[in-house]
């Protein structure tokens, strides 16, 4: 009896490292298709983009963002002739939002500083995953808009994980699920990504159509990106009241 059930756990256990060694594959392929190693030169990021939402049909969205790798991140998006600002800067952060009348500049709350360093990780989750202490689960394959898409959990720690979907053709990752908790409420943001395009070796998603829970849903069409440009620290910084 003692010999069936450690032949059962071992099973267990070479079933569960087998599929941590396809996922670390999987990801490894994916990371190589996006560029590999060209990532490890990018400090920081500039994009501009237009936004379509669901919620303001037929409105001009813009949006600019600039990004220091694991420093700062500033967001700035254009409507009606104002502009909402979102900046993290270190272990702080501020927004302004005109519309809903703050146009004083706000300090973020520990959550969301807590969320939002992600997006001071300018080369995403999966490269460099296991640095960041992320750990990988291969869950199976899903269906994403005719692809059969090759389904990752990635585990990141506390009360954050997340959903990778790869194109088991290119390798690319066409969809991605957030999970979290901000403010006491756990929230759910996915995203399709398409219109891949290779700028300075790496490759980058120039279509992002996200269904976010407090946003509603959304397209955004990035026009531009540039690595590595000139950018001043005091962007960052926030006003004075």
């Amino acid at each position: 009896m003692k010999k069936t059930l450690s032949f059962a756990a071992l099973l267990i256990f070479i079933s569960g490292y087998s599929r941590a060694q396809n996922a670390d594959e999987i990801v490894a392929k994916h990371i190589a298709a996006i560029g590999g190693d060209m990532w490890a030169r990018v400090e920081a990021v500039k994009s501009e983009a237009k936004i379509s939402a669901d919620g303001a049909p037929g409105m001009s969205i813009v949006m600019n963002m600039v990004t220091m790798r694991d420093k700062s991140m500033r967001m700035d998006v254009s409507v009606m002739g104002m502009t909402q600002t979102t900046v993290l800067n270190g272990n702080a952060g501020w927004s302004t939002n005109p519309f809903m009348n703050q146009m004083d500049p706000e300090p973020l709350t520990a959550d969301q500083v807590s969320m939002m360093k992600d997006m001071t990780d300018v080369d995403g989750t999966l490269v460099g995953y296991k640095a960041k202490g992320y750990t990988l689960e291969y869950v199976g394959k899903e269906d994403v808009d005719g692809t059969e898409a090759i389904k990752i959990k990635v585990n990141k720690g506390g009360k954050r994980s997340e959903y990778s979907f790869i194109d088991p053709a290119t390798y690319y990752e066409i969809k991605n699920v957030r999970v979290e908790e901000v403010d006491g409420k756990e929230t759910e943001t996915a995203t399709i990504y398409s219109n891949f395009r290779r700028q300075d070796g790496i490759v980058f998603p120039f279509t992002m159509q996200q269904a976010d829970p407090t946003m509603g849903s959304s397209t955004v069409t990035v026009t531009s990106i540039a690595l590595n440009p000139l950018i001043d620290p005091k962007v960052f910084s926030m006003p004075t009241k």
